[in-house]
């Protein structure tokens, strides 16, 4: 009896968690079409601080909706330092980092540091093309997704995808590069409403605003693709795609 009633609770469990797993995907696919409208509409060429102040709302909920789906998806560490495995990777992939090391610096994370004295014009690293990532050294998949119009007019955003492709892909073989990347940077796409404030009165706070429109309306834009994409790279970043990983 008590086996048949914990097996019975687990699958009601099972069914109340894919429920809500539904339903924060509906929301979430509501959510993004709702901001990418918001994100095209004219009206807001020349009102851009109010563009941000409606849409920062809403892109706190995806943000709320998309860490619910969080356990779809696969658990990745957070700059795992893995130093050690970087550079094995770069040697066993020819390049050539004699003299060299990776360390930590105060305020500035990692960074490249000389272990002895270098001659003027001798090279410190040297890299093969096959390791330098890119749309033609990586993520083969993004050939079945070629005619899409911001892939076709945006190299910058063909390798933000490339990315995400390798990211989520199993066995990536840049997996030890993706593992020392940092988890944010010093944009404002990382800024919060208090420090967005501080750029009032000053030439940058437009290009600012300009930035986080562009990223949440090609965001919200590739949600939809891949919800309702067929093709190699939607198949692979349905579940997966986030706008914290794309910005």
């Amino acid at each position: 009896m008590n086996k048949k009633k914990s097996h019975s609770s687990s699958k009601q469990n099972y069914h109340q968690r894919q429920t809500s797993v539904v339903k924060a995907r509906k929301k979430l696919n509501a959510l993004c079409d709702q901001v990418f409208h918001m994100s095209c509409d004219p009206a807001y060429d020349t009102q851009l601080w109010d563009y941000y102040m409606n849409v920062t709302p809403s892109l706190i909920l995806i943000t709320y909706n998309t860490n619910f789906l969080q356990p779809m998806k696969i658990k990745l560490s957070k700059q795992s330092r893995g130093v050690g495995q970087f550079m094995s990777w770069l040697k066993e992939n020819d390049v050539n980092v004699d003299g060299a090391s990776i360390v930590g610096f105060a305020g500035y994370d990692l960074g490249l540091r000389a272990e002895r004295d270098f001659l003027e014009n001798e090279p410190i690293l040297e890299i093969p093309r096959k390791l330098i990532f890119s749309t033609q050294t990586a993520a083969p998949e993004l050939e079945s997704f070629q005619r899409d119009p911001l892939i076709q007019q945006m190299p910058q955003v063909a390798l933000a995808i490339a990315l995400l492709i390798e990211k989520y892909k199993e066995n990536s073989k840049w997996k030890p590069y993706f593992d020392i990347l940092p988890t944010s940077y010093n944009t404002v796409l990382y800024m919060n409403l208090l420090e967005m404030k501080e750029l009032k009165g000053s030439l940058t706070l437009e290009t600012a605003l300009k930035q986080v429109r562009n990223i949440t309306r090609q965001y919200t834009y590739f949600n939809r693709v891949f919800q309702n994409g067929d093709d190699a790279v939607s198949n692979l970043l349905r579940d997966f795609f986030s706008y914290d990983d794309y910005m």
